[in-house]
């Protein structure tokens, strides 16, 4: 039996059956580690199958609890990203320290005292805390949810410097691993890169059950959990958050301060993946004293604004060329679902023509190039928040019957 020794590149992660001085592939020098030897023989594969009994620990959030399929599933590894102090390790904390179960806080960036601290001051007692660097050195076979903080600071033996793509792989591997053979329940945090995507290689998301991002303005109070990957469930899922001094708690968008005398306002929803959300469309239409008028969108993408004022101008037969067009949603996300589109349509005329809409009506529906409307979602969840609040919902089918509906 004969063994083959194999070199890879502590910052990229190539293999190389030779130990290179320079990587051919990120073109670093002196990155190459001696991985550990494969033994050229077969291996014999156990179809034998035990059943582990399956375990859901619910989560202080219930939005997340019923995406997940009641809450986290026994040996699921979880990957939460942010950017730094966005609230990724507050939310960590309130996981573990809201779970059923033996819970531990691996923290690599911050002393046990600093983590404990923190615990305390949202309202989280009797929290297990480990400091440590080296995951290796953590007895993890007394826990059934671990918390890693961070991917990138972490390292695991001697595969190379920490947050290298070939340490990331290999704790998160290694996470994975702990989590199916012990059905625990593993939870990474790691951190963003600038271009918004994981930091490290691309594999850790696809190892990993469920992927979830907190996003949001660290000058706002407002946090936004979004589910990338689910096993479980759909994976469209936004949650709205709130940073408070508790803590990150679900935030409730209510309709308050919406003044129907006002002219370029439109209540409207946004849909999250399994809830609509209340927002308030604002437009402002001004002379335009340019060669090109303006279209500007705050919150929605610009692209789609262009496309509503051509529609407007074709079926409503309005001189919208000599207007400049700005559009404002109140929410602090930047919103993707096009059924704001007919509010959009309704705050712009409302605002050209001086003329408020009457009554308490919510609209929402995504237009089309033909002028038509039509609700890009499953309506029963957005007919119960309509009455909840006492609203009535125009049933428009076109842009030209929204106007006459609503003027």
């Amino acid at each position: 039996m004969s063994e083959k020794s194999q070199y890879e590149c502590s910052n990229c992660g190539y293999v190389s059956s030779v130990k290179l001085g320079r990587c051919p592939q990120c073109g670093q020098f002196g990155t190459f580690i001696v991985r550990k030897p494969i033994a050229e023989q077969e291996r014999k594969v156990n179809f034998s199958y035990t059943k582990k009994p399956q375990k859901t620990t619910p989560t202080f959030l219930p939005e997340l609890n019923f995406v997940l399929g009641g809450g986290l599933k026994s040996g699921s590894v979880l990957l939460l990203g942010g950017e730094p102090g966005i609230g990724k390790s507050t939310l960590a904390l309130q996981i573990l320290g809201n779970a059923d179960t033996d819970a531990v806080y691996v923290s690599s960036e911050e002393t046990r005292e600093q983590v404990l601290e923190r615990a305390e001051r949202i309202g989280l007692r009797n929290i297990n805390v480990v400091s440590e660097s080296d995951l290796g050195a953590v007895d993890l076979d007394n826990y059934g949810l671990i918390c890693v903080d961070s991917l990138q600071t972490i390292r695991f033996g001697d595969m190379g410097a920490p947050g290298s793509p070939a340490m990331v792989k290999e704790i998160a591997g290694y996470l994975v691993k702990w989590a199916k053979e012990s059905n625990g329940i593993a939870l990474i945090v790691a951190h963003v890169t600038k271009e918004g995507v994981i930091a490290g290689p691309r594999t850790v998301e696809h190892m990993v059950d469920v992927v979830l991002y907190l996003e949001g303005d660290r000058t706002s109070d407002k946090r936004l959990l979004k589910l990338v990957k689910n096993r479980f469930g759909p994976s469209t899922d936004q949650i709205l958050l709130e940073m408070q001094s508790s803590g990150l708690t679900p935030s409730e968008v209510e309709v308050s301060g919406l003044d129907r005398n006002q002219t370029g306002l439109v209540l409207s929803a946004v849909n999250t993946g399994t809830r609509f959300e209340f927002v308030q469309v604002h437009a402002l239409v001004t002379d335009s004293y340019g060669q090109i008028p303006k279209r500007l969108s705050s919150r929605y993408p610009n692209n789609r604004l262009l496309l509503l004022t051509a529609v407007m101008q074709k079926y409503l037969r309005l001189p919208l060329y000599k207007y400049d067009i700005y559009v404002d949603l109140t929410t602090d996300f930047f919103v993707n679902d096009y059924g704001v589109d007919a509010a959009i349509v309704a705050a712009v005329y409302s605002s050209l023509k001086e003329m408020p809409i009457s009554g308490n009506t919510l609209v929402y529906g995504e237009v089309l190039l033909t002028g038509d409307i039509r609700s890009p979602h499953p309506e029963t969840q957005l007919d119960r928040l309509v009455r909840g609040a006492q609203l009535k919902r125009t049933n428009a089918s076109t842009v030209v019957e929204l106007i006459k509906e609503l003027f």
